[in-house]
């Protein structure tokens, strides 16, 4: 049949390498997040328990405390499928098979931004499909005001504050910071006179890293104590490709993968507001 498709073996990895890569340079969840699987395609749904925040162990001579931790509940989180699909011309991919040359992969690149970025979107706002929060509406997180960050000092003193505030909560981190594009580009200057940047002094308070996303709706700092006690990402599947089917001798394709937020202590999480 002239609709086959005939992509060579090494084009099937391309896409797949290429897709991997793209999901894993651009999505910013990931980076400061633990992982909870792959747990498999079929995976619909996890259970997901609620932490209160961390107490003191105990100490005494007999060991009869039986203050223990647990889950003050459990529900069902489930897993949305999150995809982008793009097309492969016949044309080209008949080019590639008979006169051996590369395949153009660009389409898939831009599906895995895409997913990659829509991940992230449900990260950090959570999905009106899904009916889930992300980690900058979630209930019961904890605040600190914002001041003005277009005067340089500002932002490291308003990081500094919300470290202070999960730490006097029992999170002593490692902590991680994702901003607002702006505010990432306002914290770049020199930091008054001591000719080091900004975000220099801030990344020696947030050892996760310091990160920015296109997914803030506004102008807005999250720093979240991290650790998968805290909170993770459960995914059924990763980002990777998946044949569609041909229609007018072309080839559709899907990059899609499943995914929810897990929230297990939101008082880990404190935005600066």
């Amino acid at each position: 049949m002239t609709s086959e498709i005939r992509l060579r073996h090494e084009d099937w990895e391309k896409l797949n390498r290429v897709v991997h890569e793209t999901a894993e340079r651009y999505a910013v969840g990931r980076k400061f997040m633990n992982v909870y699987g792959p747990l498999g395609t079929g995976v619909q749904c996890v259970p997901m328990d609620t932490y209160p925040a961390p107490s003191k162990a105990s100490i005494d001579m007999l060991g009869e405390s039986n203050e223990a931790v647990h889950s003050l509940k459990r529900d069902i989180a489930h897993l949305p499928l999150i995809y982008k699909d793009f097309w492969l011309y016949w044309r080209d991919i008949e080019a590639a098979h008979k006169c051996e040359t590369p395949l153009d992969v660009s389409a898939a690149v831009a599906a895995a931004i895409a997913t990659a970025s829509r991940e992230d979107d449900l990260i950090f706002n959570g999905s009106e499909e899904t009916g889930t929060t992300g980690l900058l509406n979630t209930s019961n997180r904890q605040t600190v005001k914002i001041s003005d960050w277009s005067a340089v000092g500002n932002g490291f003193q308003d990081v500094v504050a919300a470290t202070e505030k999960l730490y006097s909560t029992g999170f002593y981190g490692p902590y991680a910071l994702v901003l607002s594009p702006r505010f990432y580009a306002q914290i770049s200057r020199v930091f008054d006179k001591t000719g080091r940047l900004e975000i220099e002094g801030i990344r020696e308070i947030v050892k996760g890293g310091v990160h920015q996303s296109y997914a803030f709706k506004k102008d807005v700092a999250l720093v979240v104590s991290m650790g998968s006690h805290n909170l993770d990402l459960a995914v059924g599947t990763n980002p990777h490709v998946e044949y569609w089917g041909p229609e007018n001798l072309n080839h559709r394709f899907r990059v899609v993968e499943s995914a929810v937020l897990r929230v297990k202590c939101a008082q880990a999480i404190c935005t600066v507001e």
